[in-house]
Formats: C-alpha cells, sequence, structure tokens
C-alpha cells in the first residue's frame, strides 16, 4: 500500500492515505476558533495532508469547560467553524471534526462548575474531585454529542471523531480505573461501553459523514486498562466507521508524549491485534511519526497514517516526499508542540522550534512561496550553526548571493554538542540546516575565521551568527579545580564521586548527569530549584526525573555553592534555611550559562551601516530562537 494512494472511509474518498492529527494550538477566543488556527490546519492540507482531523477536542457539553477549546455545542460556533471547513477544503483535503468532553481530565475553573465523570475518580494530572454523573446527565451529554455533530454539520466537515483517548469522558467510561458505578454504565466491558455506544449511536443519527472513534489503547496508568484488553473492549463497542489508535491519557502525556527523556509505548503490536479486532479502516501512529513509518504501519494492517508533530516540523513533508524532496524533521524536543500549550510558553499557543511557521502561518508565508528579493546582495554569513545556516537557506533560496564562513571544520554549532547522548534526536537539526543550505546553493567556506579587517566593502551585507561561549564553570570564582558540562559531554576525565551543580537550570544539566552516571559511582546534582534542570520542559521533565533516579542519582534541592577550596571542599548553603554543609567530592562539574559572542558584530557595526546579528550572537537563549532570528531576518532582507 501506497502512502500517496487514494483511500476511502465508507463511501468518501481521500485523495492519500496522510492525516493530519494536530496538538492542542490555544487559537481559541472565548470557545471560538481564530483565524490562526483556521491558517494553521490550511497549511497542512496545502503541504499535502490527504486529510486533517481537527480543531481537536472540541467541547460537545457546557458542563465541560476550558478556554483551550472550541465550544462546539454552542451554534454560534458555526461560522468560524465553517471558515476552517473552507480553508482545508480549498486545498481538495478531507476534515474531521473531533468531539470531546474532558470529564475528570479538567477542573471546573473557567465556568466555576463541578466536573462530571463516571464516578470519583480524579486525574493524577487534575487536583479536582469529580462529580458522579447521573443518569440525566449522562442522556444529557449523549444528547450534547449528537448537538454538537449538527454544528459540524452546518459548519461543512466531511464526518465526525468521538475522543476517547487523553482528555475523553468516553475512555472514562470504558475505564476501570475511572468508571467505578454499580449501575448499567458500570462492571463488565459491555457495560463499561455502553456510553460509547449510545454516543457514537446518536452522532451517526446526525453526523455529516463517516464517524470515527479515536481510542486508547492502553492508559498506562495503575488500574486502568492495558493493551490485553483491546480486543475486549473493541468487541463491545459498535457503530463506528473508522478506528484511530492512540494512548495514554492526560496523566501519562509525557510517555504517551515521550520526547527525548523516555522511550514512547511501542505501538506496532498493539495496532495489529487493533486491526484484526475490526472490520473498519484503522488509523495508526507510531511516536513521532515519519514518513519511513508508513510501510510498517501499513504491514501492521492500517489504512492511513497520522501525523502530528512532523508535519508540525514540516508543514510540506507530505507533499515533498511524494516528490523525492527534502523535508525538514522532527527533533522530538517537545520545547514548543507541547510545551508552548500546555506550558504556556509564548502566550500558549502551538510552536514548532524547527519551523518557526508553525503557530505563525498568518504572519509567514509557506517557504516554498516566499517572495524572492526585490534587490539580490551579496551577504557574508559569519557562522555556521542554526541561525546562520537559517538564514542562509532562506536567503539564498529568495534571490541573494550568500557566502557563510565557519570557523570551524563542520557546521552546525553548538547543535553538535547538544545531540549527545540522550539529546541525539537533535542532531538531526544540524543535518537538515546543512542540507538546505547546499541546496539552496549557499557558499560554504570551512576554517574561515573572520575578523572584522576581513570584512570588505564587497560585501552588501553582513550577518553575525558568532553564537556564544561557552560557559565558565567556575574558574573566576573558585579556588579548587571544577568542570564544565560542555568538557563532560566532550569526554573529559571525571572522579568516582561527582558533584554536579545546576546553574543552567535547563536539560543540558539532565544531559550531563546522565552522561555521569554511565562514568561515575556516585552523582549529586545540587540545585538552587526544588530539584535540578527545573525549567526543563514539562513533557520532558518527568522523563529526565525518573531515569536519572532509576540510575541512582542523589538530588539537592534548595542548595547554592559558596565555594570550592583548593583542596577540593565545596562548601553549600541552604537557600531557604541559610545553613551551610560541605561535601569532599572527587570531581565538581558546573552546567553554567553561556554569554554572546559579539565583539566582532559590534567591532563591524561601528564600521558600517549594514550588519545584523542574529541567534546566541544577541543573545543566549533556546535553539527556537536562533531559528526564529535567522527566517525573520532572511524572509526580509
Amino acid at each position: 500500500m501506497s502512502l500517496y494512494a487514494e483511500g476511502k472511509i465508507g463511501d468518501l474518498s481521500v485523495r492519500n492515505r496522510g492525516v493530519f492529527r494536530p496538538v492542542r494550538t490555544r487559537f481559541i477566543d472565548d470557545g471560538r476558533p481564530t483565524e490562526e488556527l483556521a491558517a494553521h490546519l490550511a497549511a497542512r492540507a496545502e503541504g499535502g495532508a490527504g486529510a486533517v482531523v481537527g480543531p481537536v477536542e472540541m467541547l460537545a457539553h457546557p458542563s465541560a469547560s476550558d478556554p483551550a477549546f472550541v465550544d462546539a455545542y454552542d451554534p454560534e460556533v458555526v461560522p468560524a467553524l465553517e471558515r476552517i471547513v473552507d480553508a482545508v477544503h480549498e486545498h481538495d483535503a478531507r476534515i474531521f471534526g473531533q468531539l470531546t468532553h474532558t470529564g475528570a481530565e479538567a477542573d471546573g475553573e473557567w465556568e466555576m462548575q463541578p466536573q462530571l465523570a463516571p464516578s470519583a475518580s480524579p486525574s493524577d494530572a487534575a487536583y479536582e474531585m469529580p462529580k458522579t454523573m447521573s443518569r440525566d446527565e449522562i442522556e444529557g451529554i449523549v444528547e450534547g454529542f449528537a448537538d454538537a455533530a449538527d454544528n459540524l454539520a452546518a459548519a461543512g466537515f466531511d464526518g465526525v471523531e468521538l475522543a476517547a483517548g487523553p482528555f475523553s469522558i468516553l475512555r472514562q467510561f470504558l475505564s476501570p480505573r475511572y468508571n467505578a458505578r454499580e449501575d448499567a454504565y458500570g462492571g463488565d466491558w459491555e457495560a463499561r461501553a455502553r456510553f460509547v455506544n449510545e454516543t457514537v449511536a446518536a452522532v451517526s443519527d446526525r453526523a455529516p459523514g463517516p464517524v470515527g472513534l479515536h481510542l486508547s489503547l492502553a492508559e498506562l496508568e495503575y488500574g486502568g486498562y492495558g493493551f490485553e484488553d483491546v480486543p475486549a473492549i473493541l468487541d463491545a463497542i459498535e457503530g463506528f466507521d473508522y478506528l484511530s489508535c492512540t494512548v495514554g491519557t492526560h496523566a501519562t502525556y509525557d510517555r504517551t508524549h515521550a520526547g527525548l527523556a523516555v522511550g514512547a509505548p511501542d505501538l506496532l503490536g498493539p495496532i495489529e491485534t487493533t486491526v484484526d479486532a475490526v472490520d473498519v479502516p484503522v488509523m495508526g501512529r507510531l511516536p513521532f511519526t515519519t514518513v519511513e513509518d508508513a510501510d510498517a504501519l501499513f504491514d501492521a494492517g492500517v489504512e492511513f497514517v497520522s501525523f502530528t508533530r512532523q508535519l508540525l516540523a514540516d508543514a510540506e513533508t507530505l507533499g515533498n516526499a511524494a516528490e523525492g524532496e527534502r523535508f525538514d524533521r522532527c527533533i522530538q524536543c517537545n520545547q514548543k508542540c507541547l510545551e508552548g500549550v500546555y506550558g504556556h510558553a509564548h502566550g500558549g499557543h502551538v510552536e514548532c522550534v524547527v519551523n518557526p511557521r508553525t503557530g505563525r502561518e498568518t504572519e509567514f508565508a509557506a517557504l516554498s512561496a516566499v517572495e524572492p528579493a526585490a534587490l539580490p546582495q551579496r551577504v557574508l554569513v559569519v557562522g555556521g550553526g542554526a541561525a546562520g545556516l537559517r538564514f542562509a537557506s532562506i536567503a539564498a533560496e529568495r534571490g541573494h548571493d550568500v557566502t557563510l564562513r565557519e570557523a570551524t571544520d563542520s557546521l552546525g554549532g553548538q547543535l553538535n554538542l547538544a545531540a549527545e547522548g540522550v539529546l541525539e534526536p537533535l542532531g538531526r537539526a544540524a543535518e537538515d540546516l546543512a542540507a538546505a543550505a547546499r541546496k539552496a546553493g549557499v557558499t560554504v567556506e570551512l576554517d574561515a575565521p573572520v575578523s572584522a579587517d576581513d570584512v570588505g566593502r564587497e560585501w552588501d551585507a553582513v550577518v553575525v551568527a558568532t553564537g556564544a561561549s561557552r560557559p565558565d564553570p567556575g574558574a573566576e570564582r573558585f579556588e579548587g579545580d571544577v568542570v564544565g558540562a560542555a568538557e563532560v559531554l566532550e569526554g573529559a576525565a571525571v572522579g568516582e564521586d561527582v558533584l554536579l551543580v545546576d546553574e543552567n537550570r535547563w536539560v543540558i544539566t539532565m544531559q550531563t548527569g546522565l552522561e555521569l552516571l554511565g562514568r561515575a559511582d556516585a552523582v549529586e546534582m545540587v540545585a538552587t530549584d526544588h530539584y535540578p534542570g527545573f525549567r526543563t520542559e514539562q513533557p520532558n521533565l518527568p522523563g529526565f526525573v525518573a531515569a536519572l533516579q532509576a540510575q541512582g542519582a542523589e538530588f539537592t534541592g534548595n542548595h547554592a555553592v559558596d565555594a570550592v577550596d583548593a583542596d577540593g571542599v565545596v562548601t553549600l548553603h541552604n537557600t531557604l534555611t541559610g545553613e551551610t554543609t560541605t561535601r569532599e567530592p572527587d570531581t565538581v562539574v558546573v552546567a553554567g550559562r553561556r554569554r554572546a559572542e559579539e565583539s566582532l558584530y559590534l567591532e563591524l557595526d561601528e564600521r558600517r551601516d549594514d550588519v545584523y546579528r542574529i541567534g546566541d550572537a544577541v543573545a543566549p537563549r533556546k535553539l527556537d530562537r536562533a531559528y526564529f532570528d535567522g527566517e525573520r531576518l532572511a524572509r526580509r532582507l
């Protein structure tokens, strides 16, 4: 089966078998989807997806409420949904609206109301005890799903999908963890499936087309159902026109959306079991589904392949892959696709580290549609890290004559060091940036350091992307010897007993700790926060903490280093109580902060007007800022 072959769901034809299944975007204004959401979904249809499932997690009843969800139960939402449908249909793709009720996996603060659930069984992801639903409330929510389906039909959707995955009261009714009822809606699988079947039947009577079920094949929670229960669950559910496979609950999203910290569950076997248990088309995915995963999923029996984060990384993935063209790959970092939404970074909307257009589709045109430069220029880029490479490739594609000079013998800058150990997927970013520069015709000169005197008037513009210096591990502050985290990642020798001081507060501390655990007998990680790496993204943090603790790392929170004596004695103080203690490790390692390498820019800025700086040369920040700085300047120059 080919990813690019036409498929069918019931009587509905779909131009290919690639489906975009978005994460929550937070492009919502008072329960209404915004213009930004329409542009975001349409960009994936334009990029080659045969179908779009979205908006995701639209609420089917006012007893569930949250500012991040679309109020699909409200008829006044229809015009805004219609604009989304039209935007996706404009690119010859199908669109299925996904309906849900959050049940026990949210709270009622937005509308100051109790959350309804099968039983008074709270989610580990929410502090609020839900209210056990009455029979009248059950009937009301079933009818709410049907009324919401009416609104989707009025908006022109091709079909409806019912969420029985994370954030879903449907899954909660199926779950022995969430459903402890003793009436007709609780007990054996047939009874727990009753609510799901009533909802599917009610929606099928009112839906504009096929009705699908998006089902978690395992909850991954203690007391929840597991992969082994899939045949019994599917034997008890009836009436759906396709089945979409997912895994987990809101409380386990750090594993179901696993990034760099832990491996996600293997879904191929459970998907094969699922395919054997149903006689409708199955949509399947793997963790961070790539185009290369399609064959394995087809071999497992699926008819459609669901993509999420890969199409956030490059909306044109499917179109480019069909033509044999390159595309940028997801680097599994979870920094913006999930952290932007769940961690409320940058206002709380979806973004992507390696694709500045994601979440900014109304501001940035697709790269394939960027206008050529009005006045092509000769541009010198100094620095071959992420910012310099991103600028160089886009500027060259726009018609500028771009030369990039890198002081070392390789491209990638800090990415080459960052992509070590558990962060190895970050290496894809360096590879893709270099490939884009080569394709665009950038002249690359390696082992080519640049001084201000080297920059003559033959250049119309100079872009300084010299990055940041390595952190000083403490040579100026401490008498005794200390080692920097970067040196550890490069293989610097350490003793058997290591004290790792977290002054970085981010993922490099976790990365360094895991590296040290493979080489030292004992590792103590000291942080001024409650625990090390405190600013690591929430989707990644639990996995890193679990991995470090499982391998024996000791965490000492709320402590700062006062001194490292010449004989190696370390003095710490408790930041809450002021109490001091000492340690005598074999090696002290410091994960510190970088500083901008701005000297070249400052010198050039005094000599000429046409000099710019981007990325860490402005100020050391996360990788997404390097991409953004480079791309924004390249689009404007």
